[in-house]
């Protein structure tokens, strides 16, 4: 057997081993949920910048194709590079223009170039914020950029001036959001005198986003962490279990050895005085030892009648013979069997009977068994004058038995206990009350196997009543030939 400071250190560790795992399992999801976090975060400022990128670019070429002069300027700057060009890869060609046509080409470049840059500004200068950017196309933008980067969030944006006043939003609601947002970007980076607008964007629910990310990893792990926590809460219950079932089992072996001893020590005694010339020659003292051996013998049937009975029970191979009863009669048959010990310790049976339907479909020896085993603890557990009651009423198709006495009592963390298999309530000081713990689990299987239901009803010094149901006829019950 397991010592128990033996279960208690293997606790301490285990439960300081589980604990860590835990933490550590918590410490690495901690660290990968901050690390997918920032991933995301760069992520968005990234598609961010090639928003602003590809919306300026559009803006652009939109301009230049809306524009008849910025075309043509544009046009002829272009040609003006391109002949540049050409004679800076030709300079041996005998065509090659002199150095004041060449200086008049750059300056006439030059003219150009600043004369389309002129172009652009004054046409920046006059249109507003949406025409440039119209709130569709910057739309459209930023879903085709996210969905290309496998950003598939929901989103809000806004261009607000360099004021802070809103142009325009695809959510007025989060307006106040918006501008404290902590993904705002210059709208129009390539301007030649500063922006002057700004985007602003935000993702509701951003974290949520993470964690749908890491889903299966979450749920694989928190899945891990519960099957340890039960595997350690199971495998240690079972330990406790088997602590206190070879405990319990001990405790029966003793008892089953002292009530044992007891009628083998009586039926010794009397053939050794039956053996005695003297005493055989009389015949009323060789009839009270046989008598004495006879009823010794039968204590030790009954002693192992109950341990097989339970053995039986366990397997689930007890067969209940079904047939008509009288209530009354038995409750008077079991009474009859245990008025004898009852008086011995200064007491009395009262019988009570207010039912008037008391036949019932039954098996008579066990429900026999199960009246005369609660009437025999009621008389064992009352130190003295047990006063026992006995009564019997009507109730919807079926009975109410009550076995009620005015004993020691079973306290309220006992009383769930007293139906579990070789399992005594603890009497204190008194250490002579006899059994092995198997009445009550044999009663209430009975009851049970009837399909009836037996409950409890008691308090420390103030005794205890047992209420047994049984139905007229059991329902959905299938005799086994």
């Amino acid at each position: 057997m397991i010592k128990k400071h033996l279960i208690l250190i293997l606790s301490i560790l285990s439960s300081t081993a589980l604990i860590g795992i835990i933490a550590i399992q918590a410490f690495w999801i901690g660290s990968t949920i901050n690390q997918r976090e920032l991933q995301f975060d760069a992520a968005i400022k990234k598609s961010l910048i090639e928003v602003i990128h590809t919306t300026n670019r559009f803006e652009a070429i939109n301009r230049l194709n809306s524009d008849q002069k910025t075309q043509q300027l544009y046009k002829l700057l272009n040609n003006n590079l391109n002949l540049t060009k050409y004679i800076g890869a030709n300079r041996n060609d005998s065509l090659i223009m002199t150095g004041g046509e060449l200086e008049s080409l750059w300056g006439n470049q030059q003219n150009i170039m600043e004369e389309l840059v002129q172009e652009l500004f004054s046409n920046n200068s006059y249109r507003t914020i949406e025409e440039r950017v119209p709130k569709p196309m910057l739309d459209s933008v930023i879903n085709s950029v996210f969905k290309n980067n496998g950003l598939n969030v929901k989103y809000y944006f806004g261009v607000f001036d360099k004021n802070n006043n809103i142009v325009y939003t695809n959510n007025s609601e989060v307006e106040e959001k918006l501008i404290s947002s902590e993904y705002r970007l210059n709208l129009f980076p390539n301007d030649f005198f500063g922006s002057s607008a700004y985007l602003a964007f935000m993702i509701p629910h951003q974290r949520s986003y993470v964690f749908k990310s890491m889903s299966i990893l979450l749920i694989l792990s928190t899945l891990f962490i519960i099957i340890i926590i039960l595997t350690f809460y199971y495998t240690f219950t079972i330990i406790y279990k088997q602590k206190k079932i070879s405990i319990i089992k001990n405790d029966f072996i003793n008892n089953m050895t002292h009530e044992l001893k007891t009628p083998i020590s009586t039926i010794s005694l009397a053939c050794e005085a039956l053996s005695d010339k003297d005493l055989r020659s009389s015949e009323s003292t060789r009839t009270r030892f046989v008598s004495m051996i006879n009823d010794e013998n039968k204590r030790l049937g009954v002693l192992v009648e109950n341990v097989l009975q339970s053995a039986v029970l366990d397997r689930g191979e007890i067969q209940l013979k079904l047939e008509l009863i009288n209530i009354n009669d038995i409750i008077e048959k079991a009474v009859k069997n245990v008025i004898i010990q009852v008086e011995k310790n200064g007491g009395t049976i009262e019988i009570d009977s207010k039912a008037k339907n008391t036949t019932i479909l039954a098996d008579q020896v066990h429900i026999t068994n199960v009246i005369y085993n609660l009437l025999d603890n009621a008389n064992k557990y009352t130190p003295c004058n047990p006063k026992i009651i006995i009564s019997t009423e009507d109730v919807v198709n079926g009975v109410v038995i009550k076995i009620k006495d005015n004993g020691i009592g079973i306290s309220k963390e006992n009383q769930h206990k007293i139906f579990d298999k070789l399992y005594r309530v603890p009497t204190g000081d008194r250490h002579d009350v006899k059994g092995f713990g198997l009445g009550l689990s044999y009663v209430k299987a009975i009851i049970d196997k009837h399909k009836g239901e037996i409950t409890i009803n008691s308090s420390l010094g103030k005794g205890t009543t047992f209420s047994i149901h049984l139905s007229l006829k059991p329902k959905d019950y299938e005799q086994k030939d």
